[in-house]
C-alpha cells in the first residue's frame, strides 16, 4: 500500500466512529489460498548426499563430459510446479493494478467529501504528514466534529474521543472493551463523558453506534497488522541463511587455500630434462601433487555439501513455518466488515495477501535454486577428481 493511502486509511479509521464511507465491493478473497505451499516446499529437490551423487545428478553417466542436460532434466519437474503456482495466483496478480487504481480514486474522492478529512486539510495535506501526525490530526478532527454535532457538549465529545484513543492504542483495553456487553460499553462511555452525559443523552445511541464502528475498524487494523508482520518476516527470512552460507565458503581450508598450497608444492618439484620441451617439473611428482589437490578439493566439496544440506533443511523449515502462519491468517480472517469503511481496510489487506503468496512462490523457487547451485558446485569437483585419476 502506498504511504499516502496508509495515512488516509488512518484518517478513515477515525472517521469510522462517525459514519460509513461507501467505496464499493472489496476484492474477492476467493482468488487466494488455492496453492498448497506446504506441499510445494516439500517437493523442492533436496541436496545430494555426496559429491558422487551430485555428479550423477548433474551429468548423468557421462560425468567426464560434464554436460548439464541431466541437471536440467532433474530440476525441470519442480520448475514446472513453480510455473503452475504462478499461473494459479496470476488472476489475483493481474487484478492488482486496476484494483489499486480504482481503490485509490474512490478512497481519495470519498475522503475529500468527508468533513473529517476536510478538517485535517484534505488528502493532499494528509499525504505530507507522518502516520503519527495523521492519526493525531484525525482524532482531533473527530473530536471537533463530535463537539459540533453534540450541540456544545464538549465533555461528551472529549470523553468518547478518549475512549477511542484507548481502543486504538491500548490492546489490553481494546480486548476488555470488546468483551463488554452493550450496556457495559455504554456505561463506560457515559463515565468518560463526565457530568454532561445527561444533557447529551439524546446522542447516546449515536455514541454507541460510533464505538461499535470504531471497534470493528480497530479489529480490522489489528488483523492487517498481523498480516503485515508475516509479510515482513518473509522479506527478511533469507538474510540469516545467506550469512550462514557465506560462512561455509569462508571456513578454514577452503578451495583458495588448497590452490595456494598446491602451487607452493609445484614450485618445489625438481625439474627434469624433457628433451625439446626443456626443463619441466618431474612428471610423476607433478601428477602426485595434482591427485592430492583433486582429492582435497573433493573432500572439501563433500564437507561444504554436507553443511549446505543441513542449512537447506533449516531454510525449508523456516519457509514452511511462514507458510503456516500465512495460511492460518487467511483461514481466520475471512472478510467480515459490516461498514464500507472497514470493508476498504480489509480490501487493502487482500493486496498484502497477494504479495505474500507471490513471495512464498519465490521462496520455493529460491530453495530449488540453492539445491541446484550446491549440486553443480559439488559435481564439478567430483568430475575433476575422476578426470585427474583417469589421466596418465
Amino acid at each position: 500500500m502506498k504511504p499516502a493511502m496508509t495515512k488516509i486509511i488512518l484518517a478513515l479509521f477515525a472517521l469510522s466512529a462517525l459514519t460509513a464511507v461507501v467505496l464499493g465491493e472489496p476484492q474477492s478473497q476467493s482468488l487466494l489460498g488455492k496453492i498448497d505451499f506446504q506441499a510445494l516446499f516439500a517437493a523442492a529437490p533436496a541436496l545430494p548426499a555426496s559429491s558422487a551423487e551430485a555428479a550423477t545428478r548433474a551429468y548423468g553417466r557421462a560425468i567426464a563430459d560434464q554436460n548439464s542436460a541431466a541437471l536440467n532434466a532433474f530440476y525441470t519437474p519442480f520448475r514446472n510446479r513453480i510455473a503452475s503456482a504462478r499461473e494459479t495466483i496470476k488472476p489475483a496478480v493481474d487484478a492488482l493494478p486496476a484494483h489499486q487504481e480504482a481503490m485509490a480514486q474512490k478512497l481519495t474522492a470519498q475522503a475529500n467529501d468527508s468533513a473529517i478529512i476536510a478538517r485535517m486539510g484534505g488528502t493532499d495535506k494528509i499525504s505530507e504528514m507522518s502516520e503519527e501526525e495523521a492519526q493525531q490530526a484525525a482524532m482531533k478532527a473527530v473530536g471537533d466534529t463530535m463537539q459540533a454535532q453534540s450541540g456544545g457538549h464538549g465533555d461528551a465529545a472529549r470523553g468518547t474521543q478518549a475512549i477511542m484513543q484507548r481502543v486504538m492504542n491500548d490492546p489490553a483495553y481494546r480486548e476488555r472493551f470488546e468483551k463488554m456487553t452493550p450496556a457495559e460499553q455504554e456505561a463506560e462511555m457515559r463515565k468518560a463523558m463526565g457530568p454532561t452525559a445527561v444533557a447529551a443523552e439524546h446522542t447516546a445511541a449515536e455514541e454507541k453506534r460510533s464505538m461499535q464502528a470504531s471497534n470493528e475498524a480497530s479489529a480490522v487494523m489489528a488483523r492487517n497488522n498481523e498480516l503485515n508482520a508475516i509479510f515482513q518476516k518473509m522479506l527478511v527470512v533469507d538474510q540469516e541463511f545467506v550469512t550462514k552460507d557465506e560462512a561455509i565458503t569462508k571456513a578454514p581450508g577452503g578451495f583458495d587455500k588448497i590452490a595456494q598450497d598446491t602451487n607452493a608444492k609445484i614450485n618445489t618439484i625438481p625439474l627434469v630434462d624433457a628433451g625439446e620441451a626443456g626443463q619441466v617439473p618431474d612428471p610423476a611428482k607433478y601428477r602426485a601433487v595434482l591427485i592430492e589437490r583433486a582429492t582435497l578439493d573433493r573432500t572439501r566439496a563433500a564437507w561444504e555439501l554436507q553443511q549446505r544440506a543441513a542449512l537447506y533443511t533449516r531454510r525449508r523449515a523456516a519457509y514452511k513455518q511462514l507458510a503456516s502462519e500465512y495460511s492460518a491468517w487467511l483461514k481466520q480472517n475471512a472478510p467480515r466488515a459490516t461498514s464500507a469503511t472497514t470493508q476498504v481496510m480489509e480490501d487493502f489487506s487482500l493486496e498484502t495477501a497477494v504479495h505474500c503468496e507471490q513471495e512464498l512462490i519465490s521462496m520455493a523457487e529460491r530453495l530449488a535454486k540453492y539445491s541446484e547451485d550446491s549440486t553443480t558446485a559439488a559435481a564439478q569437483y567430483e568430475a575433476q577428481y575422476q578426470k585427474t585419476l583417469a589421466e596418465r
